[in-house]
C-alpha cells in the first residue's frame, strides 16, 4: 500500500513518537526549516518502499504519474520524492520528510479530507496497489553527529541518491557511531566535499538500523568518490567500515542501493513548480522552498 495510505495509519503512532522525541518545532504544509547548520535536511523521515511486480515498471510508473496530476489538480498539500532504484530488484524508495513526528500526524489529516473530496484517487492508489508485491514502511529521525556537511546538501537538486542501510545487533550503536564519526573526521581533515545525512530508524525494522544518503548530480560522482578514498587511505590510518572487529561481533550487515529521482512520479509543491521556469528537474532544482513529503501509497 502507497504511502499515502501509511500516513493514515501511522498518525496514531505518530502522536507517541512525537512524545518520545519531543524538542523539535512544528513546521506548516510539511515545510522543512532550513538551517546554517543542517541546511534543508529534514528532521524526520517516513519513508516508503514499494517493490514492483515483475514486468510492471511502465505500468506502476504511468499510473503513478497520473496519481500527481490528480493531487495537483485536486490542491492536496501531500508532496514527495520518489526515487526509482537504478540497483537491485524494481522498486521505489518514496521519501518524504517532516520536521517532526508530529507533523506526519498533520499530514495523514490533509490526505484524509482530500481523499473523501476525490474518491477518483483513491481508484488511481488502488491500481497502483495491484502492481505492487511487497512493501515496507520505516519512520526514522536524523542523527547530526553522525551527518558530514549537511548544510550542503539539497535533495532537490539531486539526480540521483545513494542510499546504504545498515543493521546490527544490539547494544553495538555506539560502535557505529564511532566509526562514523571517524570517517567523518577523515574527510574533513582531507576536505572530501562528499556531504551525507544518516537517519536513525524508530520503527519499521526489528534489528538496530541507519539509513544513510548521499545524494549526486550524477553517477560520475561515484568514480570521484572512489578516487578520493583512494588517495586518503594510508597504513596506520583510519580502517574502512568492513575492517573493524566490532563488525564481525556484530554481525553488519550493509545494503546500498543507487536510485535515480523520479521527477514524473514526485509531487512537487507550487513554490518549487514556480521556482522552475523550465523542466520539472530545474523546477526541483531552482525552487526557494523545499518539501519533502510523500504520498502514502495504496
Amino acid at each position: 500500500m502507497p504511502l499515502r495510505y501509511s500516513m493514515i495509519r501511522l498518525s496514531g503512532l505518530a502522536l507517541l513518537s512525537g512524545a518520545v522525541l519531543a524538542g523539535w518545532l512544528p513546521v506548516a504544509a510539511q515545510n522543512v526549516t532550513p538551517t546554517p547548520e543542517t541546511g534543508v535536511t529534514p528532521s524526520t523521515l517516513l519513508l516508503y518502499r514499494a517493490d514492483l511486480l515483475s514486468g510492471k515498471e511502465t505500468a506502476y510508473e504511468q499510473t503513478e504519474s497520473e496519481i500527481v496530476s490528480a493531487y495537483a489538480d485536486a490542491k492536496i498539500p501531500i508532496y514527495w520524492s520518489a526515487l526509482q532504484a537504478v540497483t537491485g530488484s524494481p522498486h521505489v524508495l518514496y521519501f518524504d520528510g517532516f520536521d517532526n513526528f508530529a507533523d506526519i500526524e498533520k499530514s495523514g489529516a490533509d490526505l484524509a479530507q482530500g481523499l473523501d473530496a476525490h474518491p477518483e484517487i483513491g481508484s488511481l492508489q488502488q491500481k497502483l496497489a495491484d502492481l505492487v508485491a511487497a512493501t515496507r514502511t520505516v519512520l526514522a529521525f536524523r542523527r547530526d553527529d553522525l551527518g558530514y556537511r549537511l548544510n550542503k546538501i539539497d535533495l532537490a537538486k539531486a539526480s540521483y541518491v545513494r542510499v546504504s542501510i545498515f543493521q546490527f545487533r544490539a547494544g553495538y550503536e555506539e560502535d557505529f557511531a564511532e566509526a562514523v564519526r571517524t570517517r567523518a573526521r577523515m574527510y574533513e581533515t582531507n576536505d572530501i566535499d562528499t556531504p551525507w545525512m544518516i537517519y536513525q530508524a524508530h520503527s519499521g525494522y526489528s534489528l538496530p538500523t541507519y539509513i544513510e544518503f548521499q545524494p549526486m548530480n550524477s553517477l560520475s560522482e561515484i568514480d570521484d568518490a572512489l578516487e578520493r578514498n583512494a588517495k586518503v587511505r594510508r597504513p596506520g590510518g583510519a580502517s574502512a567500515l568492513s575492517a573493524q572487529k566490532w563488525i564481525r561481533d556484530a554481525d553488519l550487515n550493509i545494503d546500498i542501493q543507487i536510485y535515480r529521482v523520479s521527477q514524473s512520479m514526485s509531487h512537487l509543491s507550487a513554490q518549487d513548480a514556480a521556482g522552475a521556469g523550465g523542466s520539472k528537474r530545474d523546477s526541483a532544482s531552482a525552487a526557494r522552498v523545499r518539501k519533502y513529503t510523500v504520498p502514502a501509497r495504496p
